[in-house]
């Protein structure tokens, strides 16, 4: 069985891209993305404070945490089979309105004073219920708004407008929360939910009035596949789902666990240079994003990703050897050549998808990235109890390299 997989242009421009702005329906989904990503700063600075100030403690408040992440978790492949029977675009309206109608109960849970933590809880439960049917439906409808050749500097766009409205966010929100309540940063995170649901609103109009966009691996009387067979047919899913799974093993927990360690005891650097460490990642990242837009028509896509990969193993190694500046530096490099690993196998992917499977493709792929984060984290804590951090960094670095040597060593993902 053959794997469906157009033929990649190879002509390679080293220039940034900005012909996928040219899109009113990319235009409209990229405003859309970066102002729910803005809003999820405000949850995230908010909903801490809330939990204390409501006379609870850690142990409620990672319950709280624990309850969205596994929700989340759990709408991840149920997003999949919605987004290929109704559509990704109203798969994306419907989780936002959702999350509206819930933040704001949580905004208003707030500010009326409520001491019920049950009711929170649920509330940013539903939130995270919303949150796995958005992320693998954003990625299954940036196909049908633009042209193959503009995918990747689509994609590569999309990530570094939501880092950098990443980036911004906690800081605006922190200021919210310590000169307001936590209550108003709530209702300033449902009012982007609601910009975003009107923005993807938009989007349902200009689709209707415009053409779709036909890529040729997605023509009428292409073959019917289904997921199975897919998976059976395609190396390249194969590969990617098993070096996004094991890429992702140690990350997360290197990330929630061994950094903010590293920050308060190797480093001596505090939570002031937690941030920083932090900072620079998605300083990083934000810099891949862009250098990933201008790296259309490259001629293996694959191959590239799995090098980028190896410099982002490297990276994370090197971090807690390096002292404070290195270990910034360091992280500047992860996080540049982790977003240009992911824009490169993402599009990848997305051309290789019959679309009638893309959004069970994309729930996959972000579920292999996130089912092992609880593993991930435990994991984490265990070593960094026991080891120290520096061995979290080098466990991360030695399976991030096993992944992306794998994934180089097969044809699929280096012909690509």
């Amino acid at each position: 069985m053959a794997d469906p997989v157009a033929a990649p242009d190879r002509r390679f421009r080293p220039r940034l891209s900005l012909a996928p702005l040219r899109s009113r329906g990319y235009r409209l989904l990229l405003v859309a993305e970066a102002t729910s990503v803005f809003g999820d700063a405000f949850h995230a600075v908010a909903l801490p404070w809330l939990v204390y100030q409501l006379g609870a403690g850690a142990g409620q408040l990672g319950l709280i945490l624990g309850g969205y992440g596994l929700c989340r978790l759990a709408a991840t492949p149920l997003a999949g089979v919605l987004i290929d029977r109704v559509g990704a675009w109203r798969v994306m309206l419907i989780s936002d309105l959702g999350r509206t109608a819930l933040t704001a109960g949580v905004a208003v849970a707030a500010l009326s004073g409520t001491r019920d933590l049950l009711v929170v809880g649920v509330l940013v439960a539903g939130v995270g219920l919303g949150a796995g049917l958005f992320e693998p439906a954003a990625y299954a409808i940036t196909p049908s708004l633009l042209p193959a050749d503009q995918l990747q500097a689509g994609n590569a766009l999309h990530t570094t407008a939501t880092f950098a409205a990443g980036l911004a966010g906690p800081g605006i929100a922190g200021l919210l929360v310590a000169s307001i309540s936590p209550g108003a940063a709530f209702a300033v995170d449902a009012v982007t939910f609601a910009v975003s649901a009107c923005c993807l609103a938009l989007i349902g109009v200009h689709q209707r009035a415009a053409p779709p966009v036909i890529h040729p691996e997605r023509a009428p009387g292409a073959t019917r596949w289904t997921l199975v067979q897919l998976l059976r047919g395609s190396p390249l899913l194969r590969t990617v789902l098993l070096v996004t799974a094991v890429a992702n093993l140690t990350v997360g927990g290197m990330v929630r666990v061994g950094l903010p360690s590293l920050a308060s005891t190797e480093l001596s650097a505090g939570a002031g240079g937690f941030g920083g460490l932090l900072a620079a990642f998605t300083s990083g990242s934000l810099a891949g994003g862009l250098l990933a837009a201008g790296m259309t028509g490259l001629a293996r896509r694959g191959r590239a990703a799995m090098i980028s990969g190896l410099v982002l193993a490297a990276a994370v190694t090197v971090v807690p050897f390096a002292g404070y500046p290195g270990a910034v530096v360091a992280l500047v490099v992860a996080g540049i050549s982790s977003t240009v690993t992911n824009v490169l196998v993402i599009t990848m992917v997305q051309q290789a998808t019959p679309h009638a499977l893309l959004g069970r493709v994309m729930s996959a792929v972000l579920f292999a990235a996130l089912g092992l984060f609880p593993v991930s984290v435990v994991v984490a804590g265990a070593l960094v109890s026991q080891y120290g951090s520096q061995v979290l960094f080098l466990t991360t670095g030695a399976s991030l390299c096993a992944a992306f040597v794998f994934g180089l060593s097969r044809r699929a993902m280096r012909q690509r």
